[in-house]
């Protein structure tokens, strides 16, 4: 491999090798149905979360250098099959409820009698490989060295492996051939051939320790990576790594099923949003004064990026009709954290935000936290967080853009002024610019009223424009633009190619 002083004059990626006790690996899908394959990144960097002491600061600068990584490859052996029939096993009772069946009937056992049963993946090499493509500084090594030995198992608590973290060398990437596959991650616009692993993401140390204290499953954290399986004869490629968008998190809400409101209540159902946020945060006891991110009263100067407020509407779809199915609160990246600690705490906490009350309506709304790790069966795809926020080369407005300048007479200069309009978003410069005077880009994706585009009368009368941006390289969502981003108007959704205008 080489000595110390050779390695540190070149880059070398890090591989976490998992050799499982058993050819088999043990982990289920979200809807449990099948078994989890290939493996998901996130699930070894949760397992070494659990072993990392929270209290120590340099085993936290280890972990967070390497969620600040780009997504690992997955190198996993070529022959798997899906076991037959599931594992089964009894397990003991971890409490006892008087309602089923009780020790001196079953001992030891629960479920009515039944064993617990999950899926497994039989495998021809019990061998899996974790690869990230940057050498990690002398320190963060041995402290992630030190982490994996500690690691019992991956997947199941049955799933017994041993963990090593090395560096390997750089003319040695890992191959794929006819025994060994190799997942890697795939631009934000691939389609073909691709599969949704779960994979570290920053600030997501942060996140599953507050989760933990709230007492929530590390999935429900969880944000998706497209992979795509590296053919036998694929050279390696150097990825386009995606930029940073300004917000870090969002959290997201749906509506009850059947219900939906006209896209033209958007900055009325928006407004409500922050009125009732900033009251529970009052509740709570915070000092919503010094929250600028949340109330948005700036001082001249004042760079920070403030919360967004956002309404999703159904659109992207043949069938779409632009009406409202959810809300949601974008969390800004330079967010003060106990600022966010808070809004965590009232928005998603025990006992948080559960309902809406709406000017227009009779009765409040209630409202369903639909967190990042949820599956097409656990909400519907509008609300879904990872739908607005992949990252992608390619953003189309799903409800219209307020400028935040009057456009030159006869249109001059308005691509110019997009363009201004995403350095004030704190998105990239885009690589070109397209805006419609009527119409939108995406189906279904509705033209508002100059009424539907002002939150009080008196306000300049900006027009609102459909939009649609391509960047050099992908940018993570969500994506919002112009004078009414922090009330939702504006929103974009990642298109993976030009579509015709409706």
């Amino acid at each position: 491999m080489g000595s110390a002083r050779q390695r540190a004059s070149r880059n070398v990626p890090l591989r976490i090798s998992v050799h499982l006790l058993a050819p088999s690996y043990q982990a289920s899908t979200l809807d449990r149905d099948q078994a989890e394959w290939p493996p998901h990144p996130y699930r070894l960097f949760c397992g070494l979360v659990s072993v990392a002491d929270p209290d120590d600061p340099v085993q936290d600068a280890a972990l967070q250098w390497l969620e600040r990584q780009p997504a690992p490859t997955v190198r996993v052996p070529a022959r798997t099959t899906e076991a037959l029939s599931p594992r089964s096993s009894w397990v003991p009772t971890n409490a006892t409820d008087k309602k089923k069946p009780t020790h001196g009937v079953l001992p030891g056992r629960s479920a009515g009698g039944k064993p617990k049963v999950w899926p497994e993946r039989a495998l021809a090499e019990p061998l899996v490989e974790f690869e990230w493509p940057t050498q990690p500084p002398e320190g963060v090594l041995t402290v992630l060295q030190m982490l994996t030995r500690s690691v019992p198992y991956i997947g199941r608590a049955t799933g017994h492996a041993l963990l090593h973290a090395a560096v390997v060398d750089e003319d040695a990437p890992a191959a794929a051939d006819e025994t060994w596959q190799v997942w890697e991650p795939a631009d934000a616009d691939t389609r073909a051939g691709t599969c949704s692993l779960r994979a570290p993401f920053p600030g997501l140390l942060e996140r599953l320790r507050w989760a933990h204290e709230q007492g929530q499953y590390a999935y429900q954290q969880a944000r998706p990576q497209p992979y795509v399986l590296r053919a036998v004869e694929q050279e390696p490629r150097e990825e386009l790594v995606a930029a940073e968008g300004p917000y870090a998190d969002l959290l997201s809400f749906a509506f009850p099923p059947g219900f939906s409101l006209d896209p033209s209540l958007t900055l009325k159902v928006t407004g409500a949003l922050r009125s009732t946020v900033s009251g529970l945060l009052d509740v709570a006891g915070h000092d919503v004064d010094a929250m600028v991110a949340v109330h948005g009263h700036k001082a001249p100067g004042d760079e920070r990026t403030l919360c967004s407020f956002v309404a999703y509407p159904f659109v992207g779809h043949r069938h779409a009709d632009g009406r409202l199915r959810g809300l949601g609160v974008a969390l800004p990246r330079d967010l003060d954290p106990a600022h966010r600690h808070a809004l965590l705490g009232v928005l998603i906490g025990d006992g948080g935000l559960s309902e809406l009350a709406i000017p227009t309506l009779n009765k409040p709304v209630a409202l369903t936290y639909i967190s990042p790790g949820a599956t097409e069966v656990d909400s519907i795809k509008t609300v879904r967080p990872q739908r607005w926020t992949r990252p992608a080369r390619e953003w189309s407005t799903a409800l219209p853009m307020v400028l935040d300048f009057f456009p030159k007479r006869n249109g001059r200069g308005i691509e110019a002024s997009v363009a201004a309009s995403c350095r004030l978003a704190g998105l990239p410069e885009p690589e070109s610019v397209e805006v419609l005077h009527s119409g939108a880009y995406l189906s279904g994706a509705p033209t508002l009223s100059q009424g539907a585009l002002r939150r009080k009368s008196g306000e300049r009368p900006l027009p609102g424009r459909h939009v649609r941006l391509r960047f050099a390289r992908p940018v993570h969502g969500p994506v919002l633009l112009g004078s009414k981003k922090n009330y939702g108007l504006g929103l974009c959704l990642p298109t993976p190619a030009s579509e015709t205008p409706s």
